[in-house]
């Protein structure tokens, strides 16, 4: 048991004891457990389950921590019934010295089980021992009997891997979906982008097929091998880890390699007692998927499992951290270090998380004497360590086009993105045809980017990352894609990426083209629509962004754009709260004359008043009330005073209309009305106009605050609900287990 960790063994012990003593057991986190590990509390008293995963410790050192440490703990606690469970051996005299000394609370020497009593009441438990994996590999012995029989295993680089691998692993979503696979179909091609974890996945579906006497071969040159191993009669799994290769795209598979290989595939899922485990990058598969059509059959793509990013959850890349850790050759105080979640959180929570990163982070700071928890931040932050070879070498041009492409909408309609994608290589006198661009598609489709429901977006946060900085790298063919541009959304995400810290040379570029920008600006301002709502983009949000990107290209020509059209005649720009931003940003713009910014303010004060005395004037309350409102933010208090006297005239009238109209459903939004314009007429004293309306309004407006109250309270209540872990554990929950994983680093014994 020794590749199990604390908190694994302790796992174990819960699912182990809470079976053969037919109680349910709580397991606690570490800390300050006053001598409990598990416990069960119920009518015939409280059990308490000590758990001491000391696998190199005596049994001697053993007896004397647990009388020193954990007696006087127990005593305090007095148990009706305590058990003590380790993966130390104990002897008949061991057992009778830990018996007396805990006596009364431990009954008798079966409370006290050693490493020899757990596996023997584990063999019984087979189904048990299946849903725990690493125990799996351990209680097996497949590590300590298999790895050294030739006749298992008969590859020195497997021998050297396995150990390490079985360390760290983690079983996860992915992992499962494959062992099914596998199970089912006796054949697995194992997907996923660099460092996901394939390779890992596959050396575990062999350490698990080990146990049940399959010998394992590693294929290293081609499908022939495994003709050459072939033998009838004989349990089989042959390991082909990347079968596709690692580097390039355009290195094909040897000649008639995939008619061979179908024809194995095929032969061994006719063939019991054979499998088949070969790993690839997905992108790579897709590829191949293109250049030979036989790679397409259901008998291949039915037994493709993605390893994915996400299988790996909060909860699982906890456990990764911590292993890796855990067994790396870091020393101890770097180690500890790690029990801090002001150090592992960021870690885990880190959107390109990658286990390869964090065990190559380890490795090469525990050489190098780094700063470990620094550097491992560093390399997550930095996408080039996962992506740079596989978009600068491996990719096809056209599909490397279509994610810097891409890139500038983020998320893209198919027709658009194949639209912009066309001038872009039509620009660069490249193939534009449609045929390319599927093909291009296709090599790309979930791996590096994903297509559904008629749109394409990115298919990990990491690779958005990577290819802004490929762009500020000076990698695209930056004026040819500034001229493919077809929507003003690409533009405003390239200057998005110039104003970030690491967008610098994007931004030298956008001011280098300078002239092109401002022409691609100007010709889709025309389109931008004017609507009524806040939410939707309007003319003034459109003319507030190009004054802005005016400022961060110093561009003239942009700030001419927007001071000659709001120097037209006054025409809709949208929402007044919109007019108001971009009068603050006409203001604070040191390329606009604050002659030009106060003209511009006038002119909107002027409209919104002659728009507002229309509304008064028609006898519409809410319009006239909603631009009394806005005038508020505008120095135009002698404009609102004009108005006021057709505003209570109107608003009388409102009262009236709604007094003797039947109540209404109390929805929020009609109560709001009520209230505002029981509101105004208190202010401007008008209430004893009409007393009699205004009581009938006034109760009916006094609903809003009972039903606002209700409201707040619903939300409150269902909030606390999800804060509330019993209710919705999963996150909580994985967060208290890795919180307390993490702290067993700073264990110093």
């Amino acid at each position: 048991m020794g590749r199990l960790t604390d908190h694994d063994f302790e796992v174990v012990c819960r699912d182990l004891f809470s079976d053969a003593l037919g109680i349910p057991l709580e397991i606690f986190p570490r800390g300050r457990d006053r001598g409990v590990d598990l416990r069960h509390t119920g009518p015939a008293g409280t059990t308490v389950v000590q758990c001491k995963h000391w696998p190199s410790a005596t049994q001697k050192t053993l007896i004397r921590r647990l009388i020193k440490d954990e007696l006087p703990k127990v005593r305090a606690l007095a148990p009706d019934r305590y058990i003590v469970a380790t993966t130390v051996g104990l002897t008949v005299d061991g057992k009778e010295e830990l018996r007396s000394a805990f006596s009364p609370y431990v009954r008798g020497t079966g409370d006290l089980y050693g490493v020899d009593e757990i596996v023997a009441e584990l063999l019984r438990r087979p189904d048990l021992v299946r849903r725990h994996f690493r125990l799996w590999l351990s209680s097996t012995a497949v590590l300590q009997t298999v790895l050294n029989q030739d006749q298992y295993l008969r590859s020195s680089w497997l021998q050297k891997r396995l150990p390490g691998v079985a360390d760290t692993f983690v079983p996860h979503e992915g992992f499962e979906r494959a062992q099914q696979l596998l199970d089912t179909q006796r054949v697995c091609v194992i997907a996923g982008i660099p460092g996901v974890g394939k390779t890992t996945v596959a050396l575990m579906l062999t350490a698990w097929l080990m146990g049940n006497g399959y010998e394992v071969h590693e294929i290293t040159q081609d499908v022939d091998e495994i003709g050459t191993l072939w033998r009838e009669g004989t349990r089989q799994v042959f390991l082909y880890d990347d079968f596709l290769g690692r580097t390039t795209l355009d290195a094909p598979l040897n000649k008639n390699e995939d008619n061979r290989l179908l024809s194995v595939i095929r032969e061994i899922q006719e063939t019991p007692g054979k499998a088949l485990v070969m790993t690839t990058r997905d992108y790579l598969l897709e590829h191949a998927r293109l250049r030979h059509d036989r790679l397409a059959a259901p008998d291949v793509s039915d037994a493709v499992s993605v390893i994915r990013l996400t299988d790996l959850h909060r909860r699982v890349r906890g456990q990764i951290l911590y292993n890796h850790v855990h067994h790396s050759s870091l020393p101890p105080d770097d180690k500890r270090r790690f029990a801090d979640p002001k150090v592992w959180r960021p870690v885990v929570r880190h959107k390109n998380f990658n286990p390869r990163l964090v065990e190559e982070t380890l490795r090469l700071s525990a050489r190098q004497g780094q700063d470990v928890a620094a550097a491992m931040l560093e390399n997550l932050d930095d996408p080039r360590r996962v992506w740079e070879r596989i978009v600068e070498n491996e990719l096809t041009d056209e599909a490397v086009h279509m994610l810097e492409v891409l890139f500038t909408f983020r998320s893209a309609g198919l027709d658009d993105l194949e639209d912009s994608w066309h001038r872009y290589r039509k620009e660069m006198d490249r193939t534009a045809d449609g045929r390319t661009f599927r093909r291009a598609l296709q090599l790309l489709d979930g791996t590096m980017i994903s297509v559904g429901q008629g749109r394409v977006a990115f298919h990990n946060p990491s690779i958005e990352d990577y290819v802004r900085f490929h762009l500020n790298a000076g990698r695209a063919h930056f004026s040819e894609l500034l001229k493919a541009l077809v929507h003003e959304e690409q533009v405003q995400r390239l200057v998005a990426a110039a104003r970030i810290a690491d967008g610098a040379a994007i931004l030298a570029r956008l001011r280098e083209h300078e002239s092109t920008v401002s022409t691609i600006v100007q010709a889709m301002g025309d389109d931008v629509e004017t609507r009524l709502w806040h939410e939707d983009e309007s003319r003034s949000t459109h003319l507030e962004w190009v004054l802005e990107t005016a400022e961060l290209l110093d561009s003239a020509t942009l700030a001419a754009y927007v001071m000659q059209k709001t120097l037209s005649p006054f025409t809709p720009y949208g929402p007044f709260s919109h007019l108001e931003g971009l009068i603050n940003s006409l203001d604070a713009s040191p390329l606009v004359p604050q002659e030009h910014a106060q003209r511009f303010r006038e002119k909107v004060t002027h409209a919104i008043h002659a728009e507002m005395l229309e509304y008064v004037e028609a006898g519409d309350w809410y319009w006239s009330i909603a631009l009394y409102h806005q005038l508020r933010r505008t120095p135009s208090r002698a404009s609102r005073e004009q108005a006021t006297e057709g505003l209570v005239r109107n608003a009388l009238a409102e009262l009236r209309w709604l007094a003797a109209e039947p109540e209404r459903e109390p929805r929020i939004a009609y109560l709001e009305l009520l209230e505002e314009l029981v509101d105004f007429l208190l202010k401007q004293g008008a209430e004893d106009e009409l007393p009699q309306e205004f009581a009938v309004v006034y109760g009916r407006a006094e609903r809003v605050f009972a039903l606002r109250e209700a409201e707040r309270n619903k939300w409150l209540q269902k909030h606390q609900i999800q804060r509330d872990p019993s209710a919705h554990s999963d996150a909580a929950h994985d967060h208290v287990l890795v919180t307390e994983l993490m702290r067993k680093l700073d264990d110093t014994r």
